[in-house]
């Protein structure tokens, strides 16, 4: 009997339904139907599904062939997330992929099939946000890959970036989104640690943005934290740091590819993806969410990037720290 899955991709978890081969190895004659539930079209978010599609390709469910995919996405906009998610289960797939968590949040409420594995990816924490058990083990129908960010990692960087003792940063953060205040209490966590002076600003909505950042003036650093809010925001955020004069340290490369920040210190958002698509086909194969251990970044899988467009505006210069980092875009 051919077996489908849906892939919700929102940044939460994956489970386990289909008998096989529990190696994550395609078999002859399957047939796999993955549904993706996406937050919306951004640059971060289009490399995690490409990178869980190249997983599944790598252990043999090619596209087209013996799985295929229904996207849908609710374009940033979280009123039409149970219209999205009811859209892609009434497809009866095998496998939901949720990416973002409140994406995967959602699904955990509006998803009917309680047997549905669902991979959820990126979600910063999935153990706080109450998806697994712990970082070692999924639940009974969740698990995924995290893209959390080593808040040291990235002041480690700035310090060498911008050539001087930081003594100070701040970032906006959602309060209203789960991985939002992991990533607030991670870096206030990293400040005091360092003996740093740290600034979280609240912002409720969009429309908040440009003015709340204006509250973060004085700081050494304005970091951007992986906000399925704020990313898409960063041009209003890097706006608002340029008048200001402060420094923009993202937690995604496109900001820097597109001249709009003026670094970036992240994790591999297409091996976030890479690791729950080998997640997926681990599930594909025969194995459960409860079986397999969830994907937490490491320092070692964090990497920078620095635009020299926005290095001139500043009047500044490469430092020779990063002199041979190979981490610079025009």
């Amino acid at each position: 009997m051919t077996r489908r899955f849906v892939l919700a991709l929102t940044v939460a978890g994956a489970f386990g339904l289909a008998t096989g081969q529990a190696s994550g190895q395609a078999g002859a004659g399957d047939g796999k139907k993955v549904a993706i539930a996406n937050m919306g079209p951004h640059g971060t978010l289009t490399q995690v599904i490409e990178g869980f599609k190249a997983a599944m390709a790598d252990k043999g469910y090619a596209d087209g062939k013996n799985v295929s995919y229904e996207y849908s996405d609710c374009n940033f906009d979280p009123s039409l997330m149970p219209q999205v998610l009811a859209k892609l289960e009434a497809t009866k797939p095998d496998l939901l992929v949720t990416v973002t968590t409140p994406m995967t949040q959602a699904a955990v409420r509006l998803i009917q099939n309680k047997a549905l594995p669902i991979v959820f990816a990126p979600v910063t924490d999935p153990v706080a946000a109450g998806l697994v058990p712990d970082w070692n083990r999924g639940s009974a129908r969740f698990v995924g890959a995290s893209n959390m960010q080593s808040t040291e990692t990235v002041i480690e960087f700035a310090g060498k970036l911008l050539g001087k003792d930081i003594k100070s940063f701040g970032m906006l953060y959602n309060p209203g989104d789960a991985n939002d205040v992991v990533g607030k209490n991670l870096a206030e966590a990293a400040a005091k640690a360092k003996g740093m002076a740290f600034k979280a600003i609240s912002v409720g909505s969009v429309n908040d943005i440009a003015h709340n950042a204006t509250a973060l003036a004085g700081v050494d650093f304005i970091y951007a934290i992986p906000s399925s809010m704020l990313m898409p925001a960063l041009p209003a955020i890097a706006s608002t740091a340029d008048r200001m004069g402060i420094p923009l340290i993202s937690s995604s490369p496109q900001g820097v590819q597109e001249g709009v920040a003026l670094a970036s210190m992240s994790v591999s958002w297409t091996k976030v993806g890479y690791s729950a698509g080998l997640l997926g086909a681990q599930i594909a194969g025969g194995a459960r969410p409860s079986d397999l251990a969830n994907y937490r970044p490491t320092p070692a899988d964090h990497s920078a990037l620095i635009s020299v467009k926005r290095l001139k505006a500043m009047g500044r210069t490469l430092p020779a720290a990063l002199a041979d980092c190979k981490c610079v875009v025009e």
